[in-house]
């Protein structure tokens, strides 16, 4: 499988302020390639250019794509495999009314592509992870909590945080609060019957 990353190893090198050293350079790319697929999980959005195939349920005629931004859609089937006429408005489709899909009961299959340009506060966060992925200390990677060292009469101690132990490419409490923003909050329809 290959990952489309939502960064590049010069925004990474951007994020340091430095270049990279041989041995970072050799990591950065498979770091960018999990810390893309962590926030794109989390996230629920691809953020580039794709396709996809969904099966969503129709509620009071209408459907929304949850992949932004929308490009076009392709087809639109239901159940059976009959095409679904629908208008088009921003991420939602309403289904024609004279459709048996666009009772309250019904599922459409939807085709469509989506994606564009990652955001840059998106590219910024996935630099940033995979340098604070490429700097954590060797004592928190080695799975420490902290790290004491005492020289005379001089005592340093180093605590890591718990997402940081271990060394891995992981997402920060903030990193994870990110992706929970572009998640897509499908607006509730009510229908309200006289």
């Amino acid at each position: 499988m290959t990952v489309t990353q939502l960064a590049s190893a010069s925004d990474v090198v951007d994020a340091m302020g430095r270049d990279l050293t041989p041995t970072e350079r050799a990591r950065v790319e498979s770091i960018l390639d999990k810390a893309s697929e962590l926030f794109r999980r989390r996230s629920m959005q691809a953020f580039t250019p794709g396709t996809s195939t969904v099966r969503l349920k129709v509620t009071a005629g209408k459907v929304y794509l949850p992949e932004r931004p929308l490009v076009s859609v392709t087809s639109v089937v239901d159940d059976v495999g009959v095409p679904v006429a629908y208008a088009l408005d921003d991420q939602w489709l309403t289904i024609a009314a004279d459709s048996t899909s666009a009772n309250s009961y019904s599922f459409v299959t939807v085709s469509y592509s989506h994606g564009g340009e990652v955001p840059d506060l998106v590219r910024l966060c996935i630099a940033d992870v995979a340098r604070t992925a490429l700097l954590i200390p060797e004592s928190a990677a080695a799975g420490s909590a902290s790290h004491t060292e005492t020289r005379g009469p001089f005592t340093v101690t180093d605590t890591y945080a718990g997402w940081a132990q271990g060394g891995g490419v992981r997402l920060s409490p903030d990193d994870l609060a990110l992706a929970d923003s572009y998640r897509i909050r499908i607006p509730r329809i009510y229908v309200v019957t006289p």
